[in-house]
């Protein structure tokens, strides 16, 4: 005990901030999700990798997504994880990356893809028509959506059971990416041929994204640690 307050004393006399950085992510494969008590997929393992380069071992927590932005935007030395930096949430955060980028579209049942037979543009005219387009409950999608005018959005707090409701014809249309529509068919055992694209939204950037309270000196740790794993990897953008 006299050791480590040797220790404590010295480092605060030195000028030295000890901080824990707590993360907070989502369950929503294939990008962060848990299986057999451990959290996996792209997002953990690229912030795994960032955080052994800044010396962290942060305390990685799984939530619902409004829960975890809450959190985040609120506590000091938090972050979240992985998440689009849109126009709204630009002012919420300090963020870091990209990460990877992920393609994000409208799905619906292949039944109905007869109604949507045109190019994009009129593929989004007629599904702003339709009665309800899913999206997910505080995500991007809502926001993105937004700007293009649609005013029939159902946000869904359980994103696991998305690709189940919208076969079952709970909602007309899933907004949601490319990736995470291939995981959920092959975990209902469907084809991928049961749904169909109708129109892409985009391709978007994830981040990991700071609370504005937490110190620019640990957020710029961990921006020099994604540019040194970027070189290290030889990528740009990790998908």
């Amino acid at each position: 005990m006299k050791q480590l307050f040797c220790i404590l004393a010295l480092l605060f006399f030195m000028g030295v901030k000890v901080e824990a950085v707590e993360l907070y992510t989502e369950d929503f494969p294939p990008y962060n999700y848990i299986t057999n008590g451990e959290l996996v997929g792209i997002g953990p393992e690229i912030v795994r990798a960032l955080a052994k380069d800044v010396g962290e071992d942060p305390k990685m927590t799984v939530l619902p997504w409004v829960r975890a932005y809450k959190y985040a935007s609120e506590k000091k030395n938090t972050g979240i994880f992985s998440i689009v930096r849109t126009p709204k949430r630009e002012p919420d955060f300090q963020w870091v990356g990209p990460l990877y980028a992920v393609r994000v579209g409208l799905y619906t049942k292949s039944e109905n893809k007869h109604l949507y037979s045109g190019d994009r543009e009129e593929n989004l005219i007629q599904a702003r028509k339709v009665g309800s387009v899913a999206i997910q409950l505080g995500g991007a999608g809502e926001e993105l959506l937004t700007t293009l005018k649609f005013q029939n959005l159902n946000p869904i707090l359980n994103v696991s059971k998305s690709l189940f409701l919208l076969l079952k014809g709970r909602y007309d249309i899933l907004e949601t990416s490319d990736v995470f529509m291939a995981y959920m068919a092959k975990e209902e055992g469907v084809l991928m041929s049961a749904v169909s694209e109708i129109a892409v939204i985009g391709e978007y950037d994830m981040y990991l994204a700071f609370s504005k309270s937490t110190s620019l000196e640990t957020v710029e740790k961990w921006r020099n640690a994604l540019e040194k794993y970027k070189k290290k990897t030889n990528i740009n953008n990790p998908s």
